[in-house]
């Protein structure tokens, strides 16, 4: 009996407060496709493969917020290689209760841009596994451009996943896709939870942050420029 306890203990636990999960983000350029590759430009895609990028997700039943960690590598291979591409927004609050998602934009890091909470149409599967002693179960969304592959758990109670992706029966803790990068190379993105842990704490937006509609991020990135071209005019007329 007191086994049985101990055992059901850490699920009653993430059901009454919340998680903190860590995810490794890995994006690997597909090459088969290319005809030719100089030497240097190999190195570049091979660097910008080694690369690693790291997000925390803050979750439980009312919201969560996904959020980009600074971490140095230094098993990491150094050298040129090609920035991070678009994966995902650099901070994503998503709140369940009103199905509103804020997503930070690195060029307004102070605005949130308003949108809902997308819905997935997952096709759930029956194939098992398991990632970091979690049984997980695997289910697929496909549209137009690319199928999304996820690998969640029912064992955490959370419809919630990284980046943009949740509503399946338990916490996403694996999902793999492809992005387009050029015409002739894809790249193979995928989030990988690495750590769990309770989380007791809130879960809000950032201090200073202001929500705006799209159409208000819209007129302030045209507002910069505004701005930015008339000081380049200032600059070349008094050249």
């Amino acid at each position: 009996m007191k086994k049985l306890i101990l055992f059901i203990l850490p699920f009653w636990l993430f059901a009454q407060n919340g998680i903190k999960v860590e995810y490794e983000v890995k994006q690997e350029f597909d090459k088969s496709k290319l005809k030719k590759l100089s030497a240097k430009s190999l190195e570049i895609l091979q660097n910008s493969d080694s690369k690693r990028y790291y997000y925390e997700l803050f979750v439980n039943k009312d919201n969560s917020n996904f959020v980009k960690i600074e971490r140095i590598n230094n098993e990491q291979v150094k050298g040129a290689a090609i920035s991070s591409v678009s994966i995902t927004g650099t901070n994503i609050y998503k709140d369940f209760v009103t199905n509103e998602l804020y997503e930070q934009n690195d060029m307004k890091p102070k605005l949130f841009v308003k949108d809902s909470i997308q819905h997935f149409p997952w096709v759930l599967s029956k194939e098992e596994s398991t990632i970091l002693g979690y049984k997980v179960r695997k289910a697929t969304y496909t549209n137009p451009t690319q199928t999304v592959e996820a690998w969640y758990s029912t064992e955490l109670p959370f419809r919630d996943g990284p980046s943009r992706f949740n509503g399946l029966p338990g916490l996403i803790l694996q999902v793999s896709f492809k992005l387009p990068f050029v015409s002739d190379m894809d790249t193979n993105v995928s989030f990988t939870a690495i750590d769990v842990k309770p989380f007791e704490g809130k879960i809000e937006l950032p201090n200073k942050s202001k929500k705006v509609t799209k159409d208000e991020f819209e007129k302030e990135m045209e507002k910069s420029s505004f701005k930015f071209n008339g000081i380049r005019s200032t600059g070349v007329e008094r050249d």
